[in-house]
């Protein structure tokens, strides 16, 4: 994409972010020349991002008054956004006991893609810490958080996560990491069977992670948590009882009922 190109897309990304930003509580609706008007655009290039706003789900227009207003599509970000700061609000407890009674490092982790993704986490105890921070990316085919995020989705996204991961090809981080497809559903369909992921020495030598699922009030599991430390300090049946309990007390604070 040449310069000229760039600045083009990256203006109108602008101008539909700022059409977006009229609907208000106030004024909830509006008609295509309102909007044209408001933002000193012209009628040909308002109707062109709004079609495309109307495209990809973020407007609707009404059939009668031809007014356009947000979609469901909205709702269901903002859905996104609610959920992800209610975890960050209500698993803050639940973790900083997790580690005053195991010691090692808690994590909560979603799923971007191929990759796990973490949204906390609190240090243990030890003085040698693990080299992961929130917002830090890993691998999900071979750490606990991963692993349990796409064990607990539905089929047929998790066919499509694992076709972008074989494409991605199964890299191998320790003797003990997946290698192939077949390998991974295996390890999914006992994760979800016995409720939680126990990963020794995948994704580093030496080190092991217990994760169990996080559901919301929908029943659906938006996020993992985990316990991660060196293998030979994780009592493994204490830490998964341990953090298992940990996945259903912030899930009951998320509306999920058991």
């Amino acid at each position: 994409m040449n310069e000229i190109n760039r600045d083009y897309t990256i203006q109108t990304v602008q101008n539909a972010m700022q059409i977006l930003r009229l609907f208000t509580v106030e004024k909830r609706e509006w008609t295509l020349s309102e909007i044209a008007q408001k933002k000193s655009m012209s009628i040909s290039t308002t109707k062109r991002l709004l079609k495309v706003l109307e495209k990809y789900g973020y407007l609707e227009r009404g059939s009668r008054t031809k007014k356009y207003r947000l979609s469901l599509s909205i709702l269901k970000l903002s859905g996104i956004v609610k959920t992800t700061m209610e975890i960050h609000q209500e698993a803050r407890p639940t973790l900083n006991k997790l580690v005053i009674d195991f010691g090692e490092a808690v994590h909560i982790g979603v799923l971007e893609g191929t990759e796990t993704i973490y949204l906390e986490k609190i240090e243990g105890l030890h003085p040698v810490r693990l080299s992961s921070h929130i917002g830090k990316n890993n691998p999900a085919y071979c750490t606990g958080c991963g692993k349990v995020l796409l064990a607990f989705k539905e089929q047929t996204e998790q066919e499509e996560v694992i076709k972008k991961i074989e494409l991605q090809q199964f890299h191998q981080f320790s003797s003990k990491t997946v290698r192939n497809v077949k390998e991974l559903k295996s390890h999914l369909s006992q994760i979800k069977k016995q409720g939680y992921a126990v990963c020794i020495d995948e994704f580093s030598e030496g080190i092991t992670s217990i994760a169990a699922p996080i559901y919301d009030y929908n029943e659906s599991v938006v996020a993992s948590i985990s316990i991660t430390g060196p293998s030979n300090r994780i009592d493994l049946p204490h830490v998964v009882e341990g953090v298992v309990k940990a996945g259903k007390e912030i899930s009951k604070s998320l509306g999920f009922i058991y």
